[in-house]
């Protein structure tokens, strides 16, 4: 069987769902993949390939600014201002994200963050490996394949009254 074969059709949310659905344990029965990464993974599947990437990039990256005002006892410093920023601009993603880890010890929200930043990295590799096999790169989002209206669509229309 040839690569373009197999490759054909490659689902880009594999890696998310094999690690959604990973319930093995080890040696002393604790998950190889915590709850929260295995939750971090499944409110992935479905974001475009480079937006999750940039988004998980650009949160991660305000919680590391963030740490580093902490450790050096800047309490309004660019980690703040970053996180501010991305929290005021609504990324309906980022916004996800952040209800999954705001109240996530500190340090382990960040490797969490980190840890899915390189499972999105490797997402979106894939997309060279399709290019190398002169394979079309698709890939449907749930917004692609949502029929009709999202509750977040309807609300855009709707105008206040009052």
């Amino acid at each position: 069987m040839k690569a373009q074969d197999m490759m054909r059709g490659y689902d880009y949310d594999l890696p998310l769902y094999d690690v959604l659905n990973n319930n093995e344990k080890n040696e002393n029965g604790d998950p190889v993949v915590s709850a929260d990464r295995r939750v971090l993974a499944g409110a992935t599947i479905g974001i475009g390939l480079d937006l999750a990437y940039l988004a998980i990039t650009e949160l991660q990256e305000a919680f590391e600014t963030l740490a580093a005002d902490a450790d050096n006892g800047v309490i309004d410093g660019e980690g703040s201002k970053d996180l501010a920023e991305i929290l005021d601009a609504k990324n309906p993603f980022q916004m996800r994200l952040w209800y999954l880890l705001y109240d996530t010890p500190f340090q382990q929200a960040h490797e969490d963050l980190c840890w899915l930043k390189s499972v999105t990295y490797r997402r979106g590799r894939m997309c060279a490996v399709m290019r190398e096999q002169k394979l079309p790169v698709i890939y449907a989002t749930n917004a692609d394949l949502c029929e009709g209206f999202t509750a977040a669509q309807l609300l855009d229309r709707m105008t206040v009254k009052g």
